[in-house]
C-alpha cells in the first residue's frame, strides 16, 4: 500500500501523515514514512525526540541517476538499491515506524 498526502501550507498534512503512519504501525503492518519536505517535521510527529531530530542524516541525492529513454527524453532511477537506502538512512521510530528524510533546507535562499 502507498499513501501520499498532499495539500497547501499548513493545512495539517505532516500531522495526518503521522498520525496515520502511527496508526497502522499499531496494526501491526511496516511502515516507511518519508518526509520530502523542505523543512522536515514528521520525525517529530512520528514520536522522536527532539535531540535525535537533529542528528538524521537526509537522504542524498547520489542515490539517484540520470539515464535517458529510447527518445531521449531524461529519467531518474535509484543508482542503489532501496533496500540500502532504508538501512543506511532509516530511523526506527515508535509504532513499527521508519523514517526517511529527502532533504532539508541549511540555509535560506536554497530552497
Amino acid at each position: 500500500m502507498k499513501i501520499a498526502v498532499a495539500g497547501k501550507g499548513g493545512s495539517g498534512k505532516t500531522t495526518v501523515a503521522g498520525t496515520l503512519a502511527r496508526l497502522l504501525g499499531r496494526r501491526g503492518e511496516a511502515v516507511l514514512a518519508i518526509d520530502a519536505d523542505p523543512n522536515p517535521n514528521l520525525a517529530i510527529t512520528l514520536g522522536l525526540p527532539r535531540e535525535a531530530v537533529a542528528q538524521i542524516e537526509p537522504v542524498p541525492q547520489t542515490i539517484m541517476e540520470e539515464r535517458l529513454d529510447v527518445s531521449g527524453k531524461k529519467f531518474r532511477v535509484l543508482a542503489v538499491p532501496y533496500q540500502d537506502v532504508i538501512a543506511h538512512f532509516g530511523v526506527r521510530a515508535p509504532d513499527n515506524t521508519t523514517l526517511l528524510v529527502m532533504g532539508r533546507v541549511h540555509q535560506a535562499g536554497v530552497g
